[in-house]
């Protein structure tokens, strides 16, 4: 039996369904271009005759594109619309992900990798509103499928790339094979909109008489800022562990296979982080409690590093992996710290972006420390401090209260009441859907 809700999309068990496997499908779609890539880096670079500037520029793309393209998925959304918002997600994704192994050049492949990563970057903005409008009254459902896939997305691709490309001795094959993720996802979501389940963001007529306050910036909101330095202090914390930790460990004096075991260990913590920490924010479970929990395990991580790191290194990396719960749980902020749709798609933008921008100083300095000091003690100390803040910054956003709230308060007395940017109700200024 299926219903009509608000959004003019219809639900119903089956549909329900559809709509989760689609949501997972375009989550696992927005890591592969990325995670996949290093595995086989030694291959490319062979392949392209690259030096260490190109290699690095390639490594550094991913933070680049998601910090300069979220900038640009709300006005894309508020343009075309959430049915082909998404669409594009997923074709950018596959062409840009299919395309490059069949190039001959370096310059034409970085040019699809950036196709593909601003393909995902508008993808990660989007789906958090998709969760929020067609899981209404299942936050806590959409929310932890959505970071669940997106571990997924990661950690597949980052284990498989290699073992396929040995199986066909083909990098390109080892590659371009996770372009299929994106095209499936792609079919499902045209079946949802086809059946008439993909969620409407049209908003009604509104009575030009009525003037709603000014539109507030994201900026004006503490929590928001708050947010902001939360998923880009993580994000660092990603970062430099996924760049310099098997290099820490091997400077230590560990095997280099162990090393590396020591990252998949830290990786692995984001399937359960991405169950846990979304149903903590969403059901409001000491929230701020957890959110301190995962910045002094991240601290006692490095610290065990810096002071002991070959006694239990793999205590070290567990540390450094339940502190990589505070990636899902700052996802699941901008959901849970905001009503109304268009603010959850600005506050996306403006988290996920601003984020990207912060969490992109981490390995550079972290890079620029170790060549100053000439060992690993400064750049871990810095990162103590950076697991500290994140601390201090994921107690303060997840903080009672809602984005919404805070852009109301500020917002200059005066005319019809409403949300903020002068709309009503949950579609808040989104567009019409195309």
């Amino acid at each position: 039996m299926t219903s009509q809700t608000e959004y003019g999309h219809r639900t119903g068990r089956g549909l329900d369904v559809l709509a989760l496997v689609s949501l997972i499908l375009i989550a696992c779609s927005l890591r592969p271009a990325a995670s996949s890539l290093g595995p086989v880096l030694s291959e490319v670079q062979s392949a392209y005759t690259l030096v260490e500037w190109q290699t690095g520029l390639l490594t550094a793309l991913p933070g680049l594109i998601f910090a300069i393209c979220g900038f640009i998925a709300v006005p894309v959304l508020k343009k075309i619309g959430l049915f082909s918002s998404l669409v594009m997600t997923c074709v950018l994704i596959a062409v840009g992900v299919g395309a490059r192994v069949l190039v001959d050049n370096w310059v034409s492949f970085a040019g699809l990798t950036v196709v593909a990563l601003a393909g995902m970057s508008i993808g990660n903005v989007i789906l958090p509103v998709y969760v929020k409008t067609r899981f209404p009254d299942r936050a806590s459902l959409g929310a932890t499928a959505f970071t669940v896939s997106l571990g997924l997305g990661a950690m597949f691709p980052a284990f498989l790339t290699a073992p396929i490309t040995g199986h066909f001795d083909n990098w390109r094959v080892g590659l371009g094979i996770w372009a299929l993720v994106p095209v499936c996802a792609l079919v499902t979501w045209i079946i949802l909109k086809l059946a008439r389940s993909v969620p409407n963001l049209d908003q009604p007529e509104q009575d030009t008489h009525q003037a709603g306050p000014p539109r507030q910036h994201i900026f004006t909101s503490p929590k928001a800022r708050y947010m902001a330095m939360f998923f880009g202090l993580q994000s660092a914390n990603a970062c430099v562990q996924f760049g310099w930790l098997p290099q820490i460990y091997r400077d230590a004096g560990i095997d280099p296979v162990l090393a590396g075991l020591m990252l998949t260990v830290v990786t692995l913590g984001g399937i359960p982080g991405g169950f846990l920490a979304p149903q903590i924010i969403m059901r409001n479970i000491l929230p701020r409690f957890f959110l301190v929990t995962f910045s002094v395990s991240a601290v006692c991580g490095y610290l065990g590093l810096l002071l002991i790191p070959t006694t239990v290194p793999v205590l070290w990396a567990i540390l450094l992996g339940y502190g990589g719960f505070a990636f899902p749980a700052a996802l699941a902020l901008i959901t849970g710290r905001t009503k109304d749709v268009s603010i959850t798609a600005r506050t996306s933008a403006f988290v996920q972006s601003s984020g990207y921008v912060l969490a992109a100083i981490g390995p550079l300095a972290v890079g620029g420390l170790l060549g100053l000091s000439g060992g690993w003690s400064v750049p871990l100390w810095f990162m103590v401090c950076v697991a500290a803040l994140m601390g201090v910054t994921g107690y303060l956003a997840a903080t009672p209260g809602t984005v919404d709230e805070e852009l109301e308060t500020s917002a200059p007395r005066g005319g019809a009441s409403g949300t903020c940017g002068g709309t009503t109700g949950l579609r808040g200024g989104m567009p019409g859907q195309k």
